[in-house]
């Protein structure tokens, strides 16, 4: 899910997944104020997006699009284990989010991990496909002609 709340704090936990692994940074504060974004390897940017670069090798990308906030107190889990909870949950390419405050009533949040994007769908039923065009299990959508 994309960082919505840009007034992070340092110790923030920021976790990202790109060509199927899953990257974590860590927000510090800088040496002479301000705040820093630290890669696991100990490499420090000044924005999210210069981390996020960084991880896609060069590639410029929106850091506030690309990372997420990790969920505090919870550490990643192994591949194989959040591939097993994918499968068991059947979520394949969607993931349901929590509600916000403002979000219309009736609805649901999702993410598509396909288009890296998030979506709203009737709360009362699972969404067939995003607004790309996206299916769950990650079919292709039939076209009509």
């Amino acid at each position: 899910m994309p960082i919505e709340n840009r007034e992070l704090t340092a110790g923030t936990r920021l976790v990202a997944r790109y060509k199927k692994e899953e990257y974590w940074a860590t927000v510090v504060e800088g040496e002479k104020g301000g705040l820093r974004y630290r890669l696991e390897d100990g490499r420090e940017f000044k924005s999210p997006s210069a981390a996020g670069s960084a991880v896609t090798g060069g590639v410029a990308c929106n850091g506030w699009r690309f990372w997420s906030v990790a969920e505090e107190g919870k550490a990643p889990a192994p591949k194989a284990a959040r591939k097993a909870a994918k499968d068991a949950n059947n979520k394949g390419l969607f993931e349901r989010l929590p509600d916000q405050e403002g979000q219309p009533e009736g609805t649901a949040r999702y993410f598509c991990s396909a288009c890296m994007d998030g979506f709203l769908a009737p709360a009362d039923q699972e969404p067939t496909e995003c607004p790309q065009g996206h299916q769950p299990d990650g079919s292709p959508v039939e076209s009509m002609v």
